[in-house]
This record gives C-alpha cells, sequence and structure tokens, in this order.
C-alpha cells in the first residue's frame, strides 16, 4: 500500500470515529428522531411502481434468464450462481442434488445467498417465482401488510437475480432500495394498511379527525377521551429515509468519479451515447448536428460534476436538521478536540492530494490531477472547518439555506432525468433513483402538491377524504406516548467501541487474522455498548428530556438502529474503495464487509458509461449450423434481423445483454453459445445442432448528420466471439431432466459433457471453508436476543409509566 495513502486512510478512520463520539448528541437526534411518514409513503409508491415496470420488462425474458433451459443449465448453478451458498451441495451430476450434510446447510443459511430457483427452476417454477414477486411488489406499492410485502419482494427479488443477472443493468438500485425498505415503516401513510387502522379507530371513537380534538395529530387523554385519540400519520423513524439518502448520493458520486476517461473530459461522452441505438429511443444524429456539440459538452460536464459533488446534498440536509435538532454547541474541551479531528481529516484529504498517481486505476488514466485538487479543497474546507470551530456551525446553516439547498442539486437531478428519459430507454431504475428525491429534501414539496391536487379535485365533487384534501399535521410531538427518556451513551463509549472496530480492522488486514477479528471486534463493541447503554437506561429511567421531535425508539431500539446504520454505511464505504494500486489490501477489506453486502445484496457496481462511453457501434450475430451443415439464424436472439443498428422507442432487455456478451461481461459468450445448442435441440425433437456461431459486428460510430444505418453497412467489420462445437461442449447438451419434461427421448450414453472448476467431493469443499463462519450469525442472533429482552423491560417501563401519569390525570 502506499505510505500516503496508508496514513490518509487512518487519520481519515480516527477522525470521523472521533467526530461520531463527539457530535453523537447532534447525530442521534436528527438519525433517531420520529418524523413525518408522508415523504416516505410517496417514495415507497413510486418506487413500487417503477419496480413492477422493471419487472414486466424482463418477464419474456424469465425463461432465459432464470431457468434451467436458459443460460445456465442446473447442473452449473451451484459452481456459477450459488458460489459460497451451494458449496456443500451436490450438482446433480458429480454427487446427487441436494445437501451433503447438516455443516452444508449451516453453509447455506450462513451465506445470505438465498434463492428457492436453486431448487426449482422449471419454466413453470420460474413463472410462480415472478408471479408471486409482481404480487408482492404490488403489495408493497399498495401498502397492504407493507412490512411483510417489503421483505418478500426483497427476498423475491434477489432470489430471482442470485439466479440469473446476464440482464444486470440498474438493478443495484432496486435491490439496495428494497432492502432498506424492509426496515422502514413505510405502510404509515397513503397505504390500505393505514385505512384499515384509521377505519377501525373510527369506529371505536379513538381516531383524531381534521375538524375534532387534536385536528388529525392525535390527542392526549382527557375526560372526553380517557385513551386518548390516535392521529392518522404516526411519526415514524427517520434513519431508513437518512440511510436511501446516502444510498443515493454514494450512487451518484461513484457513478460521478468512474468518468474519468477523455471522452468526459473533453465533453463528448453524451454525444457518443447518443450516436449508439442500444438505449436511444430514436435517431438522434440530424438533431446532434443542429445543435452541434458545445450544449451537449456542457451538458456531459454539468452532468459528471452534479454527480460528483451530489454528497453536498447530505451536507445542506444535515446542517439544516442539526439546525432545528437544539443540541447543544460543544464547549471547552470538546470544542477542542472536534477542531483537532477536523484537522485530521484536512491533513489526510491533503496528504493523499499529494500523491495524485495513486489515485487512478491505472499509470496515466486521466483524472488524476482533478481528483487530487478535488481533495485540496476538501482539505481546505477541514481545515477552516477546524479554525472556525463552534462558528462553522451556523455557516453550515446558512449554506444549507443557500448553495447547498436540496432545491438546488434536486431541481437539477430532476430536468437531467426527464431529459435522460425523453432521449434514452434505460429502463426504470432511472425514475426509481429520481423517487429517491423525495426523502432527500423534495417530499414535503410533494406532499403539499399531492394536498392542494386532491383539495382541487374535492372542489368539482370528487369524493376525497378529508385528511388528504385538507392540511392535515402528523402526530403531535408532545403526546405523552411518544420516546423523551434521557439515556444517552457517553462520548467515551461510542469513541471506545469505534476504536475496537478500528483495530479489528488492521488486525484482521495486517496481522492476517482475516474476517475473524473483525467479526470479533464488532460483537465486541456491541456487546460493549449494549452493557453500557443497558445500565444507564436503568439509572435514568423517569428522566426526560426535552426534544423539537421525540426518539423513534426507546434506548434499546436507539442502540440497536444506530448500530445497523453504523455497520450498513461502514460496509458500504468498505465496499466502494476505489480499485487503486496504491490500495493492494481492497480486495482482502471487501472479503471483510463480503457477507453483510451478500445478505442485504446490496453489491454497488456504479460505473454508467464510466471511464468512457463506446466509440463504436456493436451488434451480435448468432449462427446456427444443423446436423446437415446448413446454417440458419436465431430469431428472437439479441441480435438485429438484418445486422442494422435501430433505435427502439422502449426499453429492451435483450440490448443489454448483447452488450453484456459483446464484451462487457465476456464470460457470457460462451454460456449464450451452450444455450443455443439447447435451445436449438429442445426445438427440434432433441437432435442438437453441429456448431454456434457467435459474432460480434463492428463500426466506428458515424458522423452527426449521416445515417446511422449506411454507416454501419459499409463500415461494419465481423470478429469471431466464440464458436463452439455442440456434442463436445461442456453443458451445450439438454439435460436429463429437460428432455423428460418435454417428452424426448433420452440421450445417449455418453453425450453429456461437462466441464468444472471447483473441487468435486463436499469433504475437499469443507477444507477450505472457515469453520467459523456459521457462529457469527449466531453470536449476532444472540446480541440482538439481548437487545430484544432490554427492548421489552423498556417497555414494559414505559406502559407503567404512562398508566401512572394517566391515574394522576384522573385523581387530579
Amino acid at each position: 500500500m502506499s505510505a500516503g495513502l496508508a496514513v490518509a486512510l487512518a487519520l481519515t478512520a480516527a477522525s470521523l470515529v472521533g467526530l461520531v463520539a463527539l457530535h453523537r448528541e447532534g447525530l442521534r437526534r436528527v438519525l433517531l428522531r420520529a418524523v413525518d411518514p408522508r415523504p416516505l409513503a410517496l417514495f415507497r409508491i413510486a418506487f413500487g411502481c417503477c419496480l413492477l415496470v422493471s419487472l414486466l420488462e424482463i418477464a419474456p425474458l424469465a425463461p432465459y434468464l432464470f431457468s434451467d433451459e436458459g443460460i445456465v443449465p442446473r447442473a452449473a448453478v451451484p459452481e456459477l450462481m450459488g458460489r459460497g451458498a451451494l458449496v456443500g451441495f451436490g450438482d446433480g451430476v458429480r454427487e446427487p442434488a441436494g445437501p451433503r450434510d447438516a455443516w452444508a446447510v449451516a453453509e447455506f443459511v450462513s451465506s445470505g445467498r438465498w434463492s428457492p430457483l436453486y431448487f426449482g427452476d422449471s419454466p413453470g417454477g420460474v413463472a410462480v417465482h415472478l408471479g408471486l414477486l409482481l404480487a408482492a411488489a404490488l403489495a408493497l406499492t399498495l401498502g397492504f401488510r407493507t412490512r411483510l410485502s417489503a421483505i418478500a419482494t426483497w427476498l423475491l427479488y434477489a432470489g430471482l437475480l442470485r439466479r440469473g443477472d446476464a440482464h444486470w443493468g440498474g438493478e443495484q438500485v432496486f435491490c439496495a432500495f428494497l432492502f432498506l425498505l424492509t426496515w422502514s415503516r413505510c405502510g404509515a401513510a397513503y397505504s390500505v394498511d393505514n385505512w384499515r387502522r384509521c377505519r377501525a379507530l373510527r369506529r371505536r371513537g379513538l381516531l383524531s379527525m381534521p375538524s375534532g380534538p387534536g385536528a388529525g395529530a392525535g390527542a392526549a387523554p382527557s375526560p372526553a377521551a380517557p385513551r386518548g385519540l390516535a392521529a392518522i400519520y404516526r411519526r415514524i423513524p427517520a434513519w431508513p429515509q437518512a440511510l436511501i439518502a446516502a444510498q443515493l448520493a454514494l450512487c451518484y458520486a461513484a457513478n460521478g468519479w468512474a468518468k474519468a476517461g477523455t471522452a468526459w473530459q473533453t465533453g463528448d461522452a453524451l454525444l457518443l451515447v447518443l450516436l449508439r441505438d442500444t438505449y436511444v429511443r430514436w435517431d438522434m444524429s440530424a438533431a446532434i448536428a443542429a445543435v452541434g456539440p458545445w450544449p451537449l459538452r456542457l451538458a456531459s460536464w454539468g452532468v459528471m460534476w452534479w454527480e460528483r459533488l451530489f454528497p453536498l446534498v447530505l451536507v445542506g440536509l444535515a446542517a439544516r436538521a442539526l439546525g432545528r435538532s437544539g443540541a447543544p454547541a460543544l464547549r471547552g474541551p470538546a470544542s477542542a478536540a472536534a477542531r483537532l479531528c477536523w484537522g485530521g481529516l484536512a491533513g489526510a484529504a491533503a496528504i493523499a492530494a499529494a500523491v495524485p498517481m495513486d489515485l487512478v486505476e491505472k499509470p496515466g488514466t486521466p483524472g488524476a490531477a482533478e481528483r487530487a485538487a478535488a481533495l485540496a479543497v476538501l482539505a481546505a474546507v477541514c481545515a477552516a472547518v477546524a479554525i472556525a470551530g463552534p462558528r462553522a456551525g451556523a455557516a453550515a446553516r446558512r449554506l444549507a439555506a443557500g448553495p447547498l439547498a436540496p432545491k438546488w442539486w434536486l431541481g437539477f437531478g430532476a430536468l437531467f432525468h426527464l431529459g435522460n428519459h425523453a432521449l434514452l430507454a434505460v429502463g426504470a431504475f432511472a425514475p426509481a433513483t429520481l423517487a429517491a428525491y423525495l426523502v432527500c429534501g423534495a417530499g414535503p414539496w410533494a406532499v403539499a402538491t399531492l394536498r392542494r391536487a386532491l383539495g382541487g379535485l374535492a372542489r368539482r365533487g370528487v369524493p376525497v377524504p378529508e385528511h388528504l384534501r385538507e392540511e392535515t399535521a402528523c402526530e403531535d410531538p408532545s403526546l405523552p406516548h411518544q420516546h423523551r427518556d434521557a439515556a444517552a451513551l457517553p462520548g467515551w463509549a461510542i469513541g471506545g467501541a469505534g476504536m475496537v472496530v478500528l483495530a479489528g480492522g488492521a488486525i484482521a488486514l495486517i496481522g492476517g487474522a482475516g474476517a475473524r477479528a473483525w467479526h470479533a471486534a464488532w460483537l465486541a463493541a456491541g456487546t460493549g455498548l449494549t452493557i453500557a447503554g443497558w445500565r444507564i437506561a436503568r439509572r435514568e429511567r423517569g428522566a426526560a428530556v426535552a426534544l423539537p421531535e421525540p426518539w423513534a425508539h426507546g434506548p434499546a431500539g436507539r442502540l440497536a438502529a444506530g448500530g445497523l446504520v453504523a455497520y450498513h454505511v461502514v460496509a458500504l464505504l468498505v465496499w466502494q474503495l476505489p480499485a487503486w494500486p496504491g490500495l493492494p489490501w481492497r480486495a482482502q477489506a471487501r472479503t471483510l464487509v463480503g457477507p453483510w453486502i451478500e445478505l442485504s445484496f446490496t453489491s454497488q457496481v456504479w460505473s454508467m458509461f464510466a471511464p468512457n462511453p463506446p466509440r463504436d457501434q456493436q451488434l451480435l450475430r448468432a449462427t446456427v449450423v444443423d446436423a446437415a451443415g446448413v446454417r440458419h439464424r436465431f430469431g428472437e436472439e439479441p441480435q438485429r434481423v438484418d445486422d442494422l443498428p435501430r433505435p427502439h422507442p422502449w426499453h429492451d432487455r435483450w440490448r443489454k445483454i448483447a452488450d453484456n456478451v459483446l464484451g462487457q461481461r465476456e464470460r457470457l459468450a460462451q454460456w449464450h453459445a451452450r444455450y443455443l445448442c439447447r435451445r436449438w435441440a429442445l426445438e427440434h425433437a432433441g437432435e442438437p445442432p453441429r456448431e454456434v456461431l457467435l459474432e460480434g459486428l463492428r463500426a466506428p460510430l458515424p458522423l452527426p448528420g449521416s445515417d446511422l444505418r449506411e454507416h454501419f453497412a459499409g463500415q461494419q467489420q465481423a470478429r469471431v466471439l466464440m464458436r463452439v462445437d455442440c456434442a463436445d461442449e461442456p453443458f451445450a447438451q439438454l439435460a436429463p431432466e429437460v428432455r423428460a419434461r418435454h417428452g424426448l427421448a433420452p440421450a445417449p450414453a455418453g453425450s453429456l459433457r461437462f466441464a468444472w472448476e471447483r473441487p468435486a467431493t463436499w469433504a475437499e469443499r469443507k477444507a477450505r471453508r472457515d469453520p467459523l463462519a456459521p457462529l457469527w450469525p449466531l453470536a449476532a442472533l444472540g446480541l440482538l436476543g439481548a437487545l430484544a429482552r432490554w427492548a421489552r423491560e423498556d417497555r414494559r417501563a414505559h406502559v407503567a409509566a404512562r398508566a401512572a401519569r394517566a391515574g394522576e390525570q384522573e385523581r387530579g
């Protein structure tokens, strides 16, 4: 590892731990508060609609992508798709299918890489799986049994992609946001669940109506309502929304900084994208010639830097939230320590900026200078914060109301995405990304706009519920059932836990202890914080603190939520470490967080049109030679019938598959060729073809204004991607169960061919596994059990205190 980068990373990590410990009160008041549920509910609806559209896009390709008659036959699934999950399962050829013993089942469960399609992937089974997924996604969108439908949607969607991902393009957006929705209470507004809840409470006279006591925001117990009145919109935890915003910022920033090629430096990237037919909705050549290159160059530069700097939205949102939180400013030694930590961040950024050649993936790659310049600016900003001290907070709030206001960044993003959607058919993930703006500051505006629209419909005679057409506040923060306890972890406990985790990471990477030290460090930190927090909560029971917005959870829930936020953010940041030669431990560091990334299925690959968009047009041509030597073109595969490019108004996933086969994921070419062998045999009474030829047709992009099809026809060159002999190629023959399913005669003895990379027997595979791997999830479950017990104890005490207060009011 580069010495400069090593020092910078260590200094950054230590400084961040110190800042979190020092600013713990402000952070917990922002992240662990209870907020209005309506922005997240609107995001749930918009996101769910985008997910449904995406599923309908891939539904026609489901047999090819996910079934045993598609690109990956069942015998290859344990090795190719199952990976660590199926390490102890037989492939049905060398060993009988299924788990070898209980240890193999434990490995499967602890891997987190679950999919029902590992065990039932016939076309009918895939259709059932996809149908259940569509039903779960629809239930999530409508808000019916929202928590259950969110979990089911996440599990089924992840299970689908773990069986086949040849079409991968933007799916990480759905994976990441779905996982975070499972932790949220996104069904607390605009949902069937909340409608049913409100209807039941209204029938019992326990609901606060907009025209009654509490004005829909709830009312405390009174002689008229001894049990109090419930609010229409109950407050929900803020931290899942904060994680969604952080995930979006990471997505944009990683994608923007990956755009480091010459096409983005010169501003020609958008021009190159619009001249290819892969994603454009119509031929843009004439329009590009009419407007000239400079509008497109300005747009390319603007999009690139907007993506790179999008995390500044989080700075603006945090500054506004901290200003409203009422958290006390740091004073005395705490303020001096915070200045020291900001100085550490400034020094780390300056050290990294001083080694620009270590900041690129390959020597000579463009972008080193601008990355170093960005780090130098960051160093100057951190140094200014260190010098300003407490005055930096006021400056940050002024910036949050000005250049860092979300409306500027989100407004530019909305224009970008709408223009992108009008010109390019890139799929439903783009509007799903736009939907996340609802939890990045656009939510209150969207809620107000919806209310005005429904109010207008009501004035025209459309029956609209009162709480939707009238301004109705969310739950009153002063209601007695809200959490306002004074329990808080001390700074030394949080700082000590952070240092334990850093020490565990250092021992894992430098000392060679691997994942054991990493997991042990997190468990030790969590156990220590649980013990300290439990004792403090018991000591502070009954004490309250003044809060503008109440806590979303009791003390145990806050510790669990804060730990989940910290662990997930750390895992994402480690996973996104850039592939620089100066970071040779990147692969080892990613293995530490790999189990969590696999379980949550939030593996991020953000590199759209990066580092450069393609500079040529490519098409795929598949030719099948039958047993008689006659050549045939195979119709519905990712190719053009006339071998000429053509724009398409809708998003065609075959085009993404073709791009992957043509070079983005070179290994797919052999699997696609094998699929064509099996597909031909399936459609011709089991008779296999002689060979399959895959060719890539390539031509340079035309000049703006020229005819794209004529140019390609005159300039194209063919190159052979893959030529396979279907009789001898591994996995190119129909499996016995597929033959039986279609009523075909059994294959001749010895005609099936296979090729393996993994050891054959379970004993050999088990020898390579970490024997403690399944124990870490069990230890984590034990810690969660302790937190659950603490939470039950706290809940009983909270209910008892409320009953005591109600009794005092009745006696008074």
